[in-house]
């Protein structure tokens, strides 16, 4: 391949190539020797000036557990000629942080290290974005929690007012139909029997749906099984296979399984058309792990249309405590849905 004599000009001209890198590089760029002293840089930044950079330890430019990170790998550098790379906190001249991704790599002659060329890219909104990300996963997990609790004792309402009322009602008009025998209005009070019996199933049916008592009474195995016994009323073969040694997980993370478990068996219920569903819960170590099988018609997963939530919910509750979920389907083989949760304590409130 033929070279521009001006540029074959430019590349044997160390010099003048480095100082054209120096200057367009959108990084900084610094020579450090084994002190870690600043002996050249291409420009400064954070609200200093060049003058009062040069020839100081970049360790006073930074948070202690950033220096000593910088001391131990340019250390490594000089004896092993080899790169490494970190992440530091410096300290704006005017207060506040900014932050660094930053390479190092040997400066050698004659096969010594002489010096460690430090290239620095500020990774600050990168930082800014992590940060708001996690405020608006905190707030969302918090307004979960309200949610949930707001559900608590709404379905508590509904058991010890509601749902009392109805049962001490049925009771009465049972008695009173058993005391009447045959007379006249039997039917009729036959037939407000069964419409005060529809309304007691429906208030426990209100319920299950909103927080069912399983859940903080008798823990996640007895709330899913209640989710099971419902899903059997429409799919053939439902089962529940788990394994959770050891104490109960925390309430949250209970909640947020059967969130996943419920949402999971709704899906299957309402559209997959299936003969058979499996929901497995197992506790491996530290992590919690949950999967829900269908043999139905299955879907795509990237074609799910954007007025259909359930499995965005199960993304996002699965986010929010450290999970990822593999959602597995295609048109006519069955939907697989696999989430596995960090088992963490919570804090008290």
């Amino acid at each position: 391949m033929r070279t521009n004599p001006a540029a074959a000009l430019a590349l044997a001209d160390h010099c003048a190539l480095w100082e054209a890198i120096c200057r367009i590089s959108n990084d900084f760029i610094t020579i450090l020797d084994r002190d870690c002293r600043i002996q050249f840089l291409n420009r400064a930044g954070d609200g200093h000036a060049a003058s009062e950079v040069l020839g100081r330890k970049v360790t006073e430019f930074v948070l202690a557990d950033s220096a000593r990170l910088i001391e131990r790998l340019v250390g490594e550098v000089f004896v092993t000629s080899e790169t490494r790379s970190l992440e530091v906190t410096s300290r704006l001249a005017l207060g506040g942080l900014n932050y660094y991704r930053m390479q190092l790599g040997p400066v050698s002659i004659d096969g010594r290290v002489v010096a460690v060329l430090a290239s620095s890219e500020s990774i600050l909104p990168l930082k800014e974005t992590e940060q708001s990300l996690a405020r608006e996963r905190n707030l969302l997990r918090r307004l979960i929690e309200i949610q949930e609790r707001e559900r608590q004792l709404v379905s508590y309402d509904i058991h010890d007012g509601l749902a009392q009322y109805l049962a001490g009602a049925t009771m009465h008009f049972q008695a009173w139909e058993a005391a009447i025998g045959d007379q006249p209005g039997r039917e009729d009070l036959h037939r407000g029997l069964r419409l005060l019996q529809a309304a007691a199933d429906e208030s426990r049916r209100l319920i299950s749906g909103l927080r069912p008592p399983d859940l903080d009474e008798l823990g996640i195995v007895d709330a899913i099984d209640s989710l099971v016994a419902d899903a059997r009323m429409e799919v053939p073969a439902v089962a529940f296979e788990h394994h959770l040694p050891g104490p109960r997980l925390p309430p949250m993370l209970e909640t947020t399984i059967f969130r996943i478990v419920q949402e999971s068996l709704s899906n299957v219920r309402k559209h997959a058309a299936a003969t058979t569903a499996t929901v497995k819960l197992r506790r491996e170590g530290d992590w919690v792990r949950i999967r829900v099988d269908d043999d139905g018609c299955g879907f795509n997963p990237a074609a799910v249309a954007e007025d259909r939530f359930g499995l965005e919910g199960i993304r996002q509750r699965s986010r929010l405590f450290g999970g990822e979920p593999v959602i597995t389907s295609s048109p006519g083989a069955g939907t697989q849905i696999e989430v596995s949760l960090p088992i963490h304590d919570e804090p008290s409130s």
